[in-house]
């Protein structure tokens, strides 16, 4: 807040120089003309070589009176431009200091993220996950090489690092080590494809989910190591067929997934090493006390995933929980 407050009062001070600036030269060219009666060009430019102190010689001669006008421009015309171009060179340096410590705090902050997501390339894919990631109160960092979509971040306040989501350096200043999860969605799949090799070679732990162009190339991300394959085509034309032929279902997924208000929600609860539901069934693990929830699909370290497990189903730490409830504050 400081250096905003800075440099606000620094722009006011600039603006006010170059009123002066201005307020100076337009008296002196009336100064010039009534005192002298020269030509307004021949004002003007008198009045220039004044304020400027260049040391040229003067249009014409000069009365009595003209020479007390010049001394006048030359004290207060001079003094004027000197607060301006300070004003100038405060405002550049503040500038440049506040960027730079806005960086380094931020760049400080994302290594100390962890389980975070990797948000590569924010175009309308990335920008719309980015939307999304926020309203679930997850972390994530965006890497982009575009300068004008950099200054756009900048100005949102969002974590990011500027610069090509493909080499290792700029994927270790986004902290991949301790990412959760990582989104390509850059413009091409061929750099999609060596970003999903160099990242999966630096985190083998990492989820990584890819955006491709042409769904023909979803068999190579998958075997580079992509854990999700995303295709807008194929995704678009799977859906409609979907709402020709089974309207009311995606109706009701729509309703559950993306509306906020509806009094439902669809989470993940992980089984983790040491938790008290490892080892006992469904019914034994007694979820719906312990989380208020009815499970609908068991998703298993190897990538089979149950749906409608029983009661007498055992958990084991490493599954996926997939299960529906209603949200926090919502009563019965």
């Amino acid at each position: 807040m400081k250096f905003k407050s800075l440099n606000q009062l620094l722009r006011a001070g600039f603006r006010n120089g170059l009123i002066a600036i201005f307020v100076i030269i337009f008296c002196g060219m009336f100064g010039y003309r009534f005192i002298e009666g020269w030509s307004w060009s021949d004002s003007l430019y008198m009045t220039v070589l004044t304020v400027s102190t260049v040391g040229l010689r003067e249009v014409h001669p000069l009365s009595f009176s003209g020479r007390l006008f010049t001394i006048l421009l030359i004290v207060f015309g001079s003094g004027f431009m000197a607060y301006c171009v300070a004003r100038i060179v405060e405002l550049l340096f503040q500038r440049s200091l506040s960027n730079a410590l806005g960086r380094k705090n931020m760049m400080k902050k994302i290594a100390q993220l962890k389980d975070h997501v990797i948000l590569c390339g924010y175009g309308r894919t990335g920008s719309s996950v980015a939307t999304e990631l926020q309203d679930a109160g997850k972390p994530f960092v965006v890497v982009e090489n575009n300068e004008e979509i950099v200054r756009r971040l900048e100005e949102q306040g969002l974590p990011h690092v500027a610069g090509d989501a493909s080499e290792e350096s700029v994927l270790e200043a986004a902290n991949v080590a301790k990412a959760d999860s990582l989104v390509a969605a850059l413009e091409s799949d061929a750099e999609n494809l060596f970003l999903t090799l160099t990242s999966g070679s630096m985190n083998p732990g990492l989820r990584i989910i890819v955006r491709v162009h042409d769904p023909d190339n979803a068999r190579k991300f998958r075997k580079a190591g992509a854990s999700r394959v995303v295709s807008p085509i194929a995704s678009g034309a799977n859906q409609i067929a979907q709402l020709v032929t089974r309207p009311a279902v995606v109706d009701l997924v729509e309703l559950v997934t993306r509306d906020k208000n509806v009094a439902l929600q669809v989470f993940e609860h992980p089984i983790e090493e040491g938790s008290e539901m490892a080892g006992k069934t469904i019914a034994e693990a007694r979820l719906r006390q312990a989380l208020g929830c009815m499970v609908i699909a068991i998703k298993h370290p190897g990538g089979h995933t149950g749906f409608d497990p029983g009661p007498d189903v055992r958990l084991h730490a490493g599954d996926v929980l997939v299960a529906i409830r209603r949200p926090e504050g919502e009563g019965d």
